[in-house]
């Protein structure tokens, strides 16, 4: 049973990164900073030293997040998560009602509960100019693969 917090609701999201995947219990308006802290601490205390060729950053801000361009079909890829920002006096904006204390948390996000997001490794600042977007090593199970290798045996 996970633990009783106080601080807000707690929720699960799944992190993945070519075949990897991390579950992690999060609170709802818990700062992203603070969760990439928590994923880099997860993996190094499996003592993972890489994942898929991809060493891990001493950095927790050397990790991005991406969401899927669809809910409904993730085989459509991934965009980076990219939290809108509201200005101190803006009351009209969208979000608003979320506070923009919270645009930096899941909940501000737009996530729920048990949402996956994908991560990777950025290599510092320099990739902070370059469009990568489009490059998220995610591997999704299908059924397919599955179905394939049990029909392989025969009846």
């Amino acid at each position: 049973m996970p633990p009783k917090t106080t601080s807000g609701v707690q929720w699960t999201l799944r992190f993945k990164q070519h075949k990897t995947t991390i579950l992690l219990f999060v609170q709802q308006s818990q700062s992203f900073d603070s969760i990439k802290r928590d994923l880099l601490d997860a993996i190094k205390a499996r003592k993972v030293e890489d994942i898929n060729g991809n060493a891990l950053p001493s950095d927790p801000e050397e990790i991005e997040f991406g969401v899927p361009r669809d809910r409904n079909d993730i085989s459509k890829g991934w965009v980076a998560l990219k939290i809108p920002e509201v200005e101190e006096g803006d009351t009209k904006g969208k979000g608003v009602k979320k506070g923009s204390v919270l645009n930096g948390s899941p909940l501000g996000a737009g996530l729920k509960d048990g949402a996956i997001l994908a991560f990777k490794f950025t290599q510092g600042p320099e990739e902070d100019g370059m469009e990568l977007d489009d490059e998220w090593d995610v591997i999704m199970p299908s059924y397919d693969d599955d179905a394939g290798s049990q029909s392989q045996g025969g009846v």
